[in-house]
């Protein structure tokens, strides 16, 4: 049985007032549900994400639920129950991963499950850069910083900006693994405009076109680029 997690009722953004990048929206992401936001790159799925985050307050909205819930996205519980890795985030430059991972448990108050930080360790390769502080780090093991640590605090909703972009073909497929894993913790919502993501990982997706967000559709056989052109197109 369905049980939603999060409400979005008549959602729109914008950088200009007289230029919307998304237009009334509505959507839901169920609980243990990890839902593909899917677009073409200048979408506005990022600029969707950092609204939903509180990082873009240029916005109106009819409601928000969470939990069932009226609730904001600057509201202090839903900001504690959700956590965003970005595709490019340069932020913690000098910090190593340790201290990172540290700082972010005690942030969202979490005690680390410490056999589960091992396996995400090992299981992207990341051992070695443990030490290494952000700023000296490649772009896919950038990547692995923020990932792991945000898999690890096992929050209720877990955001994730286009994850792939970066990682090598083995990471990419831990990760699709640990997604799908995710769901015994939480649920997912996962900006993509990969198909591969689609169909290795996510339960459902939706699309962003047009500053439109088409309604939701259910993964069932797979999906290919031409059923989100026809969707779009229809």
């Amino acid at each position: 049985m369905r049980e939603t997690l999060i409400e979005v009722n008549k959602l729109s953004i914008w950088y200009d007032e007289s230029k919307h990048i998304v237009e009334q929206a509505s959507f839901e992401i169920d609980r243990n549900e990890i839902l593909a936001l899917v677009g073409v790159n200048g979408a506005g799925k990022t600029t969707l994400i950092n609204t939903l985050t509180a990082i873009h307050s240029n916005f109106s909205i009819d409601s928000f639920s969470y939990n069932g819930k009226s609730s904001s996205f600057l509201d202090e519980r839903f900001k504690l129950d959700r956590i965003a890795v970005y595709t490019q985030d340069e932020s913690f430059r000098y910090w190593s991963f340790n201290e990172y991972f540290k700082f972010m448990m005690q942030t969202y108050n979490v005690v680390p499950d410490l056999e589960y930080l091992d396996y995400l360790i090992d299981g992207f390769g990341f051992r070695q850069y443990t030490g290494y502080m952000k700023k000296d780090l490649s772009m896919g093991n950038k990547k692995k910083y923020a990932l792991i640590a945000a898999f690890c605090l096992k929050r209720p909703l877990l955001i994730l900006d286009e994850p792939v972009d970066g990682l090598d073909f083995e990471s990419t497929a831990f990760l699709y693994k640990v997604i799908k894993e995710y769901k015994a913790y939480g649920s997912i919502m996962m900006s993509t405009h990969i198909v591969e993501s689609i169909n290795e990982a996510c339960d459902s997706y939706m699309i962003l076109s047009g500053g439109k967000i088409l309604p939701k559709e259910s993964i069932q056989g797979g999906v290919s680029i031409q059923d989100i052109l026809n969707m779009v197109k229809g």
